[in-house]
């Protein structure tokens, strides 16, 4: 039963998790353009900038299913964490990917390599709370937050100072 109930809350979570990173995409200019908001919203069309649009609202979910499940799965924050880390990365690796096979970029497809990457992570996700007894896995916990926060860090320091590399490219 807990099971399905995590199943439950996970699946309304992805759904929340796809809206919200749809609406980020133009919360940035909705504010009128908002340094702030920035930090945490696309404030270009920049693949760096679209990771932004996974990876903060998937911490937001962990965030709110953490101290609900952290009884019941030992692990849970660990796993968030490493969903939160595959969807956000996923993003550059299957648009990259498939703009190299096909030698150019097509709207609906670099659309779903945000979806795609968010149902393949929360897959991950289900996937790995099976192995909540693992003690190996808990020691990672720690590691996890701290790559959470180096991305979380990363991603505002680079919204406005990116470097001259492609994936921070306006195309």
């Amino acid at each position: 039963m807990q099971y399905k109930n995590f199943r439950k809350q996970l699946f309304y979570g992805m759904i929340g998790v796809g809206v919200l990173g749809s609406l980020f995409h133009f919360v940035y200019d909705f504010t009128g353009k908002n340094r702030f908001v920035g930090l945490f919203v696309a404030v270009n069309e920049s693949t760096w900038e679209h990771m932004k649009l996974m990876f903060f609202p998937m911490l937001l979910l962990t965030g709110i299913l953490v101290p609900k499940w952290r009884e019941t799965y030992a692990n849970v924050e660990l796993i968030l964490n490493l969903g939160n880390l595959a969807a956000t990365w996923l993003i550059p690796v299957l648009f990259y990917t498939y703009r190299g096979i096909l030698g150019f970029g097509v709207s609906p497809a670099d659309i779903a390599t945000f979806y795609i990457s968010e149902l393949l992570a929360f897959w991950l996700i289900l996937h790995l709370i099976k192995y909540r007894g693992n003690p190996l896995l808990k020691r990672l916990t720690a590691v996890s937050y701290l790559l959470i926060v180096i991305q979380g860090i990363a991603f505002m320091w680079f919204t406005y100072h990116p470097p001259a590399l492609g994936i921070f490219a306006v195309p």
